[in-house]
């Protein structure tokens, strides 16, 4: 009698793999993940690393607050023009810019703030971040998606496994899966982009309903290959 365990199409290492590419894509296309980080500014401190606070990376920065203010975006290229000395000047931050920083090798996002603050001012930054990573290992680990969504998720693992260079590549069954998963990236982006309930992080303890453990998409023993 044949191995079954032998006779699978994929391993959970590449179920996993894929499963959190697929949410990444989501997460920076659709920008459905948002967290808000919370903290304060150091005087004489222009710089600032921001990552997920649910332990995913970051993505995208889409709002930056001094003391419950809005502050505009701007580049170093709009300063520099302005002002060959604008990295001396301190004040009260009015602008934000992202572009020329970096201050770690981890999958942050640096902020700068211009002027240079001068004081402990509150600090609230929003962005986009990728969901905390799925393993088919753990039990009750939740997919970070909206119910209505999370078929996505497994039409945008099948995509990636009939384009996997295998005895069952299939590139036609490949795009019709990408085009299943595409509409969900869709409706995905005209909600984020709507702004319909921006506290769309969903996990454990956040009052949303989640779309449960990964294996609950899964055949439990994984895809026979008859």
């Amino acid at each position: 009698m044949a191995n079954r365990a032998s006779a699978r199409l994929m391993t959970t290492t590449q179920l996993d793999n894929w499963a959190n590419a697929v949410l990444s894509e989501l997460a920076e296309h659709a920008e459905y993940l948002d967290e808000v980080v919370v903290g304060s500014t150091v005087s004489g401190t222009a710089k600032y690393n921001v990552g997920g606070g649910g332990g995913g990376d970051a993505l995208s920065i889409w709002r930056v607050e001094i003391d419950d203010e809005y502050i505009d975006p701007t580049t170093t290229k709009e300063l520099y023009g302005s002002s060959r000395t604008y990295q001396a000047q301190t004040g009260r931050p009015r602008w934000y810019y992202l572009d020329s920083l970096r201050l770690s090798t981890v999958d942050d996002t640096t902020v700068g703030l211009w002027p240079v603050p001068n004081a402990v001012y509150d600090l609230r930054i929003t962005l986009t971040t990728a969901p905390d990573a799925l393993t088919t290992a753990l039990s009750g680990n939740p997919v970070m998606l909206p119910l209505w969504a999370t078929p996505g998720l497994l039409w945008g693992i099948l995509s990636k496994f009939y384009e996997s260079e295998s005895r069952m590549q299939n590139l036609k069954a490949s795009s019709f899966y990408r085009m299943m998963f595409d509409d969900v990236m869709t409706r995905l982006r005209a909600r984020s982009y709507s702004r319909v309930t921006r506290s769309k992080a969903y996990g454990e303890g956040r009052g949303r309903k989640t779309s449960g453990d990964l294996r609950q998409l899964l055949p439990a023993d994984g895809f026979p290959t008859s």
